[in-house]
């Protein structure tokens, strides 16, 4: 029965809105991320651009064009 059915998720999404503490309005985790620099250096940063003046988005360099940004990370002492 369709009627039950949209007031079952309908009872379930008041549940969920009032009692739970907190939750995700979305998740991204390829924006925000920390970088140890000890190590390698030259990350991209909002704003940066690699030495060919492209601009390397700032992402976690996993996938898309972040992953150009493992061209411009540098060696720290030239290892």
């Amino acid at each position: 029965d369709q009627a039950k059915l949209k007031a079952a998720y309908t009872e379930l999404s008041k549940i969920y809105l009032t009692d739970v503490p907190s939750f995700s309005l979305m998740y991204r985790p390829e924006l925000f991320y920390t970088v140890n620099e000890s190590v390698w250096t030259n990350f991209p940063q909002q704003g940066s651009k690699s030495e060919k003046g492209i601009e390397i988005p700032p992402y976690d360099l996993t996938d898309g064009y972040g992953i150009a940004g493992l061209y411009t990370i540098k060696l720290v002492n030239g290892k």
